[in-house]
């Protein structure tokens, strides 16, 4: 069986939690053919960010997608294969 690999990318940014931010956030990921992939509230007592992962089938869009948050001046980590 020959599975394609998917890409992903992580933004992250210090609580509260913002949903406006976070539409925006996706709004660039389902533009560029990408998903929610998992969110992770920040912890009470240990990290204080939010922590969004994002899934692509194709490595350009998660890159693009990516550049595209990054010019908004957020936190972006990838994007790298995620399997």
């Amino acid at each position: 069986m020959n599975v394609s690999p998917s890409w992903m990318f992580e933004v992250y940014y210090k609580s509260p939690s913002d949903p406006v931010r976070e539409v925006k956030f996706l709004q660039i990921v389902i533009a560029a053919g990408g998903r929610l992939d998992y969110r992770e509230a920040p912890e009470v007592d240990g990290s204080m960010s939010v922590c969004l992962t994002y899934e692509f089938d194709d490595f350009a869009a998660a890159k693009t997608a990516g550049e595209q948050i990054r010019m908004l001046g957020e936190h972006v980590e990838g994007p790298c294969q995620y399997s």
